[in-house]
């Protein structure tokens, strides 16, 4: 590599020159320009939702009020619709999250009135509520048949660290 420094034939010394890594750590500029370099800062805005939300969850649409959503402060629900995140819309608007909406009546009902969901989709339901980190709809769902026995299997099988 060559390197051309604004000093003269005249002034150069050989303790002047720079090795080829030098000059590559000092005159490397990142690969794409950003926000900062381009003179301008990207405005952050907090995301605003109305009242009334519309939603698209994997194709299947709800709508629900925004107090519903954020019912428990610390599930992932409340924090997607806190303002801090950007949620994206689909072509009619409705905010989407890119999940199987097969059981998310389950999770709205249970939001809006602690509604249960019925017993033969207690397990499917209970895989959604941990992924939206909906610790009350799982504490509930724990003590529903299907995984209470599931809960007491996996206990006796822990006792029993050799049996298959």
């Amino acid at each position: 590599m060559v390197v051309v420094t604004g000093q003269s034939k005249a002034s150069a010394t050989p303790d002047d020159a720079m090795s080829s890594s030098d000059a590559e750590d000092d005159f490397q500029e990142p690969a794409t320009p950003t926000a900062t370099q381009a003179g301008q800062a990207l405005p952050l805005l907090p995301q605003q939702f109305p009242e009334v939300v519309p939603l698209n969850v994997g194709g299947m649409f709800f709508t629900t009020r925004l107090s519903t959503l954020r019912r428990y402060e610390d599930t992932m629900l409340a924090a997607m619709f806190s303002g801090r995140h950007y949620i994206p819309t689909d072509a009619e608007g409705r905010y989407f999250i890119d999940r199987d909406g097969t059981y998310f009546g389950d999770i709205l009902n249970f939001l809006r009135s602690g509604e249960l969901p019925p017993r033969e989709r207690v397990r499917s339901v209970y895989k959604e509520a941990q992924y939206y980190s909906i610790g009350p709809l799982l504490d509930n769902l724990e003590d529903i048949q299907p995984l209470k026995g599931e809960k007491v299997r996996q206990a006796f099988l822990g006792l029993m660290p050799y049996y298959k």
